[in-house]
Protein backbone atom coordinates (compact mmCIF):
# COMPACT_ATOMS: atom_id res chain seq x y z
CA UNK A 1 0.00 0.00 0.00
CA UNK A 2 1.43 3.39 -0.93
CA UNK A 3 1.05 6.68 0.89
CA UNK A 4 -1.69 7.93 -1.49
CA UNK A 5 -3.85 4.91 -0.63
CA UNK A 6 -3.28 5.41 3.09
CA UNK A 7 -4.17 9.08 2.77
CA UNK A 8 -7.28 8.24 0.75
CA UNK A 9 -8.46 5.78 3.40
CA UNK A 10 -7.93 8.37 6.11
CA UNK A 11 -9.88 10.96 4.13
CA UNK A 12 -12.70 8.46 3.51
CA UNK A 13 -12.93 7.71 7.23
CA UNK A 14 -13.01 11.44 8.05
CA UNK A 15 -15.68 12.09 5.39
CA UNK A 16 -17.86 9.33 6.79
CA UNK A 17 -17.34 10.82 10.23
CA UNK A 18 -18.62 14.18 8.98
CA UNK A 19 -21.69 12.62 7.41
CA UNK A 20 -22.64 10.33 10.31
CA UNK A 21 -23.48 11.96 13.67
CA UNK A 22 -21.67 10.96 16.87
CA UNK A 23 -22.94 7.67 18.21
CA UNK A 24 -24.61 6.84 14.88
CA UNK A 25 -25.53 3.37 13.63
CA UNK A 26 -22.45 1.17 13.61
CA UNK A 27 -22.94 -0.18 10.09
CA UNK A 28 -22.39 3.29 8.64
CA UNK A 29 -18.62 2.99 9.12
CA UNK A 30 -16.30 0.17 8.04
CA UNK A 31 -14.41 -1.74 10.72
CA UNK A 32 -10.71 -0.85 10.40
CA UNK A 33 -9.18 -2.71 13.33
CA UNK A 34 -10.08 -5.27 15.96
CA UNK A 35 -8.78 -5.22 19.52
CA UNK A 36 -9.55 -5.89 23.16
CA UNK A 37 -10.19 -3.95 26.33
CA UNK A 38 -6.82 -4.03 28.07
CA UNK A 39 -6.02 -6.47 30.87
CA UNK A 40 -3.22 -4.17 32.09
CA UNK A 41 -5.48 -2.69 34.75
CA UNK A 42 -6.48 -6.08 36.13
CA UNK A 43 -8.63 -9.00 34.99
CA UNK A 44 -11.58 -7.63 36.96
CA UNK A 45 -11.26 -4.07 35.63
CA UNK A 46 -13.76 -2.40 33.33
CA UNK A 47 -13.66 0.46 30.81
CA UNK A 48 -16.33 2.98 29.96
CA UNK A 49 -17.85 3.40 26.51
CA UNK A 50 -18.74 7.08 26.11
CA UNK A 51 -21.31 8.81 23.94
CA UNK A 52 -18.81 11.43 22.74
CA UNK A 53 -14.99 11.77 22.62
CA UNK A 54 -15.05 15.29 24.06
CA UNK A 55 -14.11 14.39 27.64
CA UNK A 56 -10.35 14.57 28.21
CA UNK A 57 -10.38 13.03 31.72
CA UNK A 58 -13.50 10.86 32.17
CA UNK A 59 -14.60 10.06 35.72
CA UNK A 60 -17.59 8.48 37.44
CA UNK A 61 -19.71 11.60 36.90
CA UNK A 62 -19.53 11.31 33.12
CA UNK A 63 -22.53 9.61 31.53
CA UNK A 64 -21.54 6.37 29.83
CA UNK A 65 -23.14 4.41 27.05
CA UNK A 66 -21.87 1.14 28.54
CA UNK A 67 -19.06 -0.52 30.50
CA UNK A 68 -16.89 -3.27 29.02
CA UNK A 69 -14.95 -5.85 31.01
CA UNK A 70 -11.23 -6.37 30.52
CA UNK A 71 -10.57 -8.75 27.65
CA UNK A 72 -13.76 -7.85 25.74
CA UNK A 73 -13.28 -7.87 21.97
CA UNK A 74 -13.93 -4.56 20.17
CA UNK A 75 -14.40 -3.52 16.53
CA UNK A 76 -12.75 -0.17 15.81
CA UNK A 77 -14.20 2.14 13.13
CA UNK A 78 -12.14 5.30 13.75
CA UNK A 79 -8.96 6.35 15.55
CA UNK A 80 -8.94 9.72 17.34
CA UNK A 81 -6.04 11.24 19.32
CA UNK A 82 -7.37 10.13 22.74
CA UNK A 83 -10.18 7.72 21.87
CA UNK A 84 -11.17 4.86 19.59
CA UNK A 85 -14.64 4.83 18.09
CA UNK A 86 -16.05 1.31 18.31
CA UNK A 87 -19.18 -0.58 17.38
CA UNK A 88 -21.57 -1.07 20.27
CA UNK A 89 -24.93 -2.67 19.53
CA UNK A 90 -26.67 -0.72 16.80
CA UNK A 91 -24.57 2.41 17.30
CA UNK A 92 -20.97 3.48 18.04
CA UNK A 93 -19.30 4.75 21.18
CA UNK A 94 -15.86 5.86 22.31
CA UNK A 95 -13.24 4.19 24.53
CA UNK A 96 -9.93 5.62 25.71
CA UNK A 97 -7.00 4.46 23.63
CA UNK A 98 -4.86 3.60 26.64
CA UNK A 99 -7.55 1.19 27.88
CA UNK A 100 -7.24 -1.00 24.78
CA UNK A 101 -4.70 -3.50 23.45
CA UNK A 102 -4.02 -6.14 20.78
CA UNK A 103 -5.01 -3.83 17.92
CA UNK A 104 -4.93 -5.62 14.55
CA UNK A 105 -5.91 -4.28 11.11
CA UNK A 106 -8.83 -6.09 9.47
CA UNK A 107 -7.23 -5.49 6.06
CA UNK A 108 -3.50 -4.99 6.73
CA UNK A 109 -2.72 -4.54 3.03
CA UNK A 110 -4.99 -1.52 2.59
CA UNK A 111 -5.16 -0.12 6.12
CA UNK A 112 -2.45 2.15 7.57
CA UNK A 113 -0.47 0.82 10.52
CA UNK A 114 -2.43 1.47 13.72
CA UNK A 115 -1.98 5.01 14.99
CA UNK A 116 -0.70 6.38 11.69
CA UNK A 117 -1.63 10.01 11.07
CA UNK A 118 -1.01 11.14 7.49
CA UNK A 119 -0.14 14.85 7.43
CA UNK A 120 -1.24 16.33 4.11
CA UNK A 121 -0.10 19.94 4.61
CA UNK A 122 2.62 21.88 6.36
CA UNK A 123 3.64 25.48 6.85
CA UNK A 124 6.20 27.88 8.25
CA UNK A 125 4.40 30.58 10.23
CA UNK A 126 5.08 34.20 9.36
CA UNK A 127 3.19 35.80 12.25
CA UNK A 128 1.98 35.15 15.78
CA UNK A 129 -0.56 32.33 15.50
CA UNK A 130 -2.95 30.62 17.92
CA UNK A 131 -3.71 26.89 17.95
CA UNK A 132 -7.34 26.58 19.08
CA UNK A 133 -9.13 23.73 20.85
CA UNK A 134 -12.07 23.95 18.44
CA UNK A 135 -12.46 25.21 14.85
CA UNK A 136 -14.14 28.44 15.88
CA UNK A 137 -13.17 31.97 16.80
CA UNK A 138 -13.15 32.51 20.55
CA UNK A 139 -12.30 28.90 21.36
CA UNK A 140 -9.70 28.02 24.00
CA UNK A 141 -6.14 28.79 22.91
CA UNK A 142 -4.00 25.67 23.31
CA UNK A 143 -0.70 27.36 22.47
CA UNK A 144 0.50 30.59 20.88
CA UNK A 145 3.28 30.27 18.30
CA UNK A 146 5.57 32.79 16.64
CA UNK A 147 6.88 33.43 13.13
CA UNK A 148 9.29 30.74 11.98
CA UNK A 149 7.55 27.83 13.72
CA UNK A 150 6.83 24.87 11.43
CA UNK A 151 3.58 22.88 11.67
CA UNK A 152 2.10 19.74 10.10
CA UNK A 153 -1.64 19.50 9.37
CA UNK A 154 -3.85 16.45 8.92
CA UNK A 155 -6.43 18.20 6.76
CA UNK A 156 -8.33 21.44 6.11
CA UNK A 157 -12.08 21.86 6.58
CA UNK A 158 -14.23 24.97 6.60
CA UNK A 159 -11.29 27.36 6.72
CA UNK A 160 -9.54 25.58 9.59
CA UNK A 161 -6.35 23.52 9.38
CA UNK A 162 -6.41 20.55 11.78
CA UNK A 163 -3.40 19.09 13.59
CA UNK A 164 -2.62 16.74 16.48
CA UNK A 165 -1.99 18.62 19.72
CA UNK A 166 -0.79 16.04 22.24
CA UNK A 167 -3.93 13.90 22.80
CA UNK A 168 -6.52 16.07 21.13
CA UNK A 169 -7.07 17.92 17.87
CA UNK A 170 -5.95 21.51 17.48
CA UNK A 171 -7.07 23.99 14.83
CA UNK A 172 -5.47 26.97 13.10
CA UNK A 173 -7.40 29.53 11.05
CA UNK A 174 -6.15 29.25 7.46
CA UNK A 175 -6.25 33.05 7.20
CA UNK A 176 -3.15 32.92 9.41
CA UNK A 177 -1.40 30.51 7.01
CA UNK A 178 -0.44 32.37 3.82
CA UNK A 179 2.23 29.84 2.79
CA UNK A 180 0.32 26.57 3.33
CA UNK A 181 2.01 23.81 1.31
CA UNK A 182 1.16 20.24 0.36
CA UNK A 183 3.07 17.12 1.32
CA UNK A 184 3.87 14.85 -1.65
CA UNK A 185 0.82 12.59 -2.29
CA UNK A 186 3.12 9.66 -3.12
CA UNK A 187 6.79 8.74 -3.14
CA UNK A 188 7.22 9.59 -6.84
CA UNK A 189 6.05 13.18 -6.29
CA UNK A 190 8.59 14.03 -3.62
CA UNK A 191 11.81 15.94 -4.23
CA UNK A 192 14.33 18.04 -2.32
CA UNK A 193 11.67 20.69 -1.61
CA UNK A 194 8.46 18.65 -1.33
CA UNK A 195 8.50 16.34 1.71
CA UNK A 196 7.31 12.74 1.57
CA UNK A 197 5.99 12.90 5.13
CA UNK A 198 5.90 15.37 8.03
CA UNK A 199 4.83 15.31 11.67
CA UNK A 200 5.09 17.56 14.69
CA UNK A 201 4.77 17.15 18.44
CA UNK A 202 4.42 19.79 21.14
CA UNK A 203 6.52 20.23 24.27
CA UNK A 204 6.15 22.31 27.42
CA UNK A 205 7.72 25.78 27.25
CA UNK A 206 7.57 26.57 31.00
CA UNK A 207 10.57 28.62 32.14
CA UNK A 208 12.43 26.51 34.71
CA UNK A 209 15.83 24.83 34.74
CA UNK A 210 14.72 21.23 34.18
CA UNK A 211 12.35 22.13 31.35
CA UNK A 212 14.85 24.48 29.70
CA UNK A 213 17.38 21.63 29.84
CA UNK A 214 14.83 19.32 28.21
CA UNK A 215 14.34 21.77 25.34
CA UNK A 216 18.10 22.09 24.93
CA UNK A 217 18.38 18.29 24.81
CA UNK A 218 15.87 18.22 21.97
CA UNK A 219 17.88 20.86 20.10
CA UNK A 220 21.11 18.95 20.63
CA UNK A 221 19.51 15.68 19.51
CA UNK A 222 18.22 17.22 16.28
CA UNK A 223 21.80 18.09 15.37
CA UNK A 224 22.78 14.42 15.57
CA UNK A 225 19.60 13.03 14.01
CA UNK A 226 19.30 15.12 10.83
CA UNK A 227 21.04 13.23 8.03
CA UNK A 228 20.65 11.40 4.72
CA UNK A 229 19.81 7.67 4.84
CA UNK A 230 20.95 5.68 1.82
CA UNK A 231 18.89 2.74 0.46
CA UNK A 232 19.26 -0.21 2.81
CA UNK A 233 20.75 1.93 5.58
CA UNK A 234 19.55 1.47 9.17
CA UNK A 235 19.11 4.29 11.69
CA UNK A 236 19.81 3.16 15.24
CA UNK A 237 18.43 6.05 17.33
CA UNK A 238 20.55 5.47 20.43
CA UNK A 239 23.64 4.93 18.33
CA UNK A 240 22.98 7.99 16.17
CA UNK A 241 21.57 10.57 18.59
CA UNK A 242 23.30 9.18 21.69
CA UNK A 243 25.16 8.43 23.81
CA UNK A 244 23.14 10.76 26.02
CA UNK A 245 26.02 12.24 27.96
CA UNK A 246 27.23 15.67 29.02
CA UNK A 247 30.22 15.16 26.76
CA UNK A 248 27.83 15.06 23.78
CA UNK A 249 26.09 18.25 24.92
CA UNK A 250 23.15 16.77 26.83
CA UNK A 251 21.91 18.16 30.15
CA UNK A 252 20.04 16.68 33.10
CA UNK A 253 16.25 16.88 32.78
CA UNK A 254 13.10 14.86 33.25
CA UNK A 255 12.70 11.79 31.10
CA UNK A 256 10.04 9.07 30.89
CA UNK A 257 10.87 5.62 32.23
CA UNK A 258 8.04 3.06 32.34
CA UNK A 259 5.62 5.96 32.16
CA UNK A 260 7.17 7.77 35.15
CA UNK A 261 9.20 11.00 35.10
CA UNK A 262 12.76 10.49 36.33
CA UNK A 263 15.79 12.83 36.15
CA UNK A 264 18.37 11.76 33.59
CA UNK A 265 21.05 13.25 31.37
CA UNK A 266 19.47 13.61 27.92
CA UNK A 267 15.93 13.70 29.31
CA UNK A 268 13.54 14.62 26.50
CA UNK A 269 15.36 12.68 23.80
CA UNK A 270 12.43 10.25 23.66
CA UNK A 271 10.34 13.03 22.14
CA UNK A 272 12.74 13.00 19.20
CA UNK A 273 12.51 9.23 18.73
CA UNK A 274 8.72 9.28 19.19
CA UNK A 275 8.13 12.11 16.73
CA UNK A 276 10.50 10.42 14.29
CA UNK A 277 8.48 7.20 14.65
CA UNK A 278 5.30 9.03 13.62
CA UNK A 279 6.97 10.16 10.40
CA UNK A 280 8.22 6.64 9.72
CA UNK A 281 4.70 5.24 10.21
CA UNK A 282 3.48 7.23 7.20
CA UNK A 283 5.91 5.69 4.71
CA UNK A 284 5.58 2.04 3.71
CA UNK A 285 9.14 1.91 2.36
CA UNK A 286 10.57 2.34 5.86
CA UNK A 287 10.72 -0.79 8.03
CA UNK A 288 10.60 -0.59 11.84
CA UNK A 289 13.10 -3.08 13.33
CA UNK A 290 12.84 -2.15 17.02
CA UNK A 291 10.49 0.07 18.98
CA UNK A 292 9.07 0.11 22.52
CA UNK A 293 6.48 2.39 24.17
CA UNK A 294 6.87 4.27 27.47
CA UNK A 295 4.88 1.89 29.65
CA UNK A 296 1.15 1.31 29.45
CA UNK A 297 0.15 5.01 29.43
CA UNK A 298 2.68 6.07 26.80
CA UNK A 299 4.10 9.56 26.34
CA UNK A 300 1.55 12.34 27.07
CA UNK A 301 2.79 14.58 24.25
CA UNK A 302 1.47 12.08 21.65
CA UNK A 303 -1.66 10.01 21.13
CA UNK A 304 -1.46 6.74 23.04
CA UNK A 305 0.34 3.89 21.31
CA UNK A 306 2.58 5.84 18.93
CA UNK A 307 5.60 6.68 21.08
CA UNK A 308 9.08 5.18 20.85
CA UNK A 309 11.48 4.94 23.80
CA UNK A 310 15.17 5.72 23.66
CA UNK A 311 17.99 5.32 26.17
CA UNK A 312 17.52 1.98 27.96
CA UNK A 313 15.34 0.88 25.03
CA UNK A 314 15.78 1.83 21.39
CA UNK A 315 14.10 2.79 18.13
CA UNK A 316 15.59 1.36 14.93
CA UNK A 317 14.31 1.51 11.36
CA UNK A 318 15.65 0.79 7.87
CA UNK A 319 15.29 2.61 4.56
CA UNK A 320 13.94 -0.02 2.15
CA UNK A 321 13.29 2.48 -0.64
CA UNK A 322 15.59 2.44 -3.68
CA UNK A 323 16.40 6.11 -3.10
CA UNK A 324 18.01 8.06 -0.23
CA UNK A 325 15.91 9.78 2.44
CA UNK A 326 16.87 13.10 4.03
CA UNK A 327 15.73 13.77 7.61
CA UNK A 328 15.27 17.44 8.47
CA UNK A 329 14.00 18.81 11.80
CA UNK A 330 13.08 22.14 13.34
CA UNK A 331 12.59 23.12 17.00
CA UNK A 332 10.85 26.36 18.05
CA UNK A 333 8.16 27.72 20.39
CA UNK A 334 7.10 24.39 21.83
CA UNK A 335 7.02 22.54 18.49
CA UNK A 336 9.29 19.76 17.24
CA UNK A 337 8.76 19.36 13.48
CA UNK A 338 10.32 16.54 11.43
CA UNK A 339 10.17 16.08 7.65
CA UNK A 340 11.45 13.35 5.32
CA UNK A 341 12.52 14.21 1.76
CA UNK A 342 13.74 12.28 -1.25
CA UNK A 343 17.37 13.16 -1.70
CA UNK A 344 17.85 11.96 -5.26
CA UNK A 345 15.49 14.25 -7.22
CA UNK A 346 16.54 17.83 -7.86
CA UNK A 347 13.80 20.11 -9.12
Amino acid sequence: MNKRLASGLLLLTMLIGLLVPTGALADKKPVLYTGRISLDYGADSATGVYYTPDVISPDSSVKRLATLKAGTEINIVDVLPNYLEINYGNRTGFVLRHRTSNIVAVDPVNTPRYGTVVSQYYTTLDRETHVMAKPETGSEVLITLQAGTQLAFVDITGGWARLIFKRQYGYVNTLDLPNLQMVAPNEQSGDQYTPLAVYNSFYNIADNEMNNNRIENIRVGVGYMDRVMQPGETLDFNGTVGPFSRRNGYLSSWGLFEGELVPSVGGGSCQLSSTLYNVVLQLTGLTVLARAPHGRNGAPYLPHGVDASSGDLNFIFRNDYNFPIRIQSHVQDGVLFIAFYRDDIRS
